[in-house]
């Protein structure tokens, strides 16, 4: 009985282990990246771009606890936590981890994060910074209908989020993928080209008028789509 505790023991700091070493080095990114919705030209059309955001238009938004959107006056960032729990013995275990007074220390990143020790259990958190907007060369932003219109030029064309502004939350939308686009079709009348290879649709590029650009604003229930409540 006593060899097959200890056996059990063994298999479950094994995957306590792996779980930290997974959500250490992990890729969590619920950004879109391979986007299939672009527009012709910087929206919305024939609106003045902007070099900074306006006070009423910068603060910290979370979506819970982990998920926070942080709009600054010259950059937008996604802000991920990540708690982690862990007794002292899992942590000897981990070679790129360390642990020396009182923090936890990557020695791949160089990083120290303080802990809360409470009795065997060792608690600390982590932060990935994602930048979504910094007025790059590639990055144009509008101020149209209470929203921010950020433009990012991607080989002569352009990849369009847009983050919605109603009192104390925003709402952050990402276009776009395949079943957004057969939302804005069925729903709007907006001119576009498809782009074609081996007879399959790899990407539209929508030529709206302002008009058209107001009305797609209205609409909801985009894949990538997300709420956020001022802190």
């Amino acid at each position: 009985m006593g060899m097959i505790l200890q056996i059990y023991k063994k298999m479950r700091n094994k995957i306590l282990i792996l779980g930290l070493i997974t959500m250490l080095f992990s890729c969590k990114n619920d950004q879109l990246t391979d986007g299939y919705i672009y527009f012709d030209e910087p929206q919305p059309a024939d609106i003045e771009s902007v070099t900074n955001f306006p006070k009423k238009f910068t603060g910290t938004f979370g979506r819970d606890y982990s998920h926070l959107l942080k709009v600054e006056s010259k950059y937008i960032i996604n802000i991920e936590i990540t708690s982690f729990n862990a007794t002292k013995n899992q942590l000897d275990s981990l070679p790129e981890l360390e642990f020396k007074n009182n923090s936890v220390y990557d020695k791949a990143t160089q990083k120290a994060y303080k802990t809360v020790v409470k009795n065997d259990s060792i608690q600390w958190e982590t932060e990935r910074l994602d930048t979504l907007f910094s007025f790059a060369k590639n990055e144009t932003a509008k101020i149209y209908k209470s929203s921010l219109i950020l433009n990012t030029e991607i080989e002569g064309k352009y990849q369009v989020n847009i983050i919605k502004f109603d009192f104390s939350s925003n709402k952050y939308v990402q276009l776009g993928t395949r079943s957004d686009f057969a939302i804005i079709k069925k729903l709007l009348k907006i001119p576009f080209d498809a782009n074609l290879e081996n007879n399959d649709t790899t990407y539209v590029v929508l030529k709206p008028s302002r008009s058209d650009f107001r009305k797609l604003l209205r609409l909801d229930g985009f894949e990538y789509e997300k709420m956020y409540y001022f802190k």
